[in-house]
């Protein structure tokens, strides 16, 4: 975890099969609306898309399918408790059973 002025950081991989698709996108935005912090996601490939995390749109025209690794940038007095909710929704592959 980085953390540069009052800006932290970390990265994580997508681990889902279908990638950060319409329910975890969803499940992040409503995690954030509980929580005084913006966070803004950024592919760390050559592109350095990035999405808010309080837009479902926005994380799904990011297009990070299966294995994409992605830098969660947090800001706001609640940042370091919504990066590690966020983090450990992407470790755990969003709650959801591989088929």
């Amino acid at each position: 975890m980085d953390s540069v002025g009052n800006v932290i950081s970390t990265r994580v991989r997508v681990l889902t099969r279908e990638g950060l698709h319409g329910r975890p996108a969803s499940q992040i935005a409503t995690m954030l609306s509980k929580r005084d912090a913006t966070l803004t996601l950024v592919k760390t490939d050559d592109t350095q898309a990035r999405a808010d995390c309080s837009s479902v749109l926005d994380m799904l025209i990011l297009a990070a399918g299966f294995d994409t690794e992605l830098q969660i940038f947090a800001e706001g007095p609640d940042a370091r408790v919504a990066l590690d909710e966020v983090k450990d929704f992407f470790n755990n592959k969003f709650g959801e059973k591989e088929s």
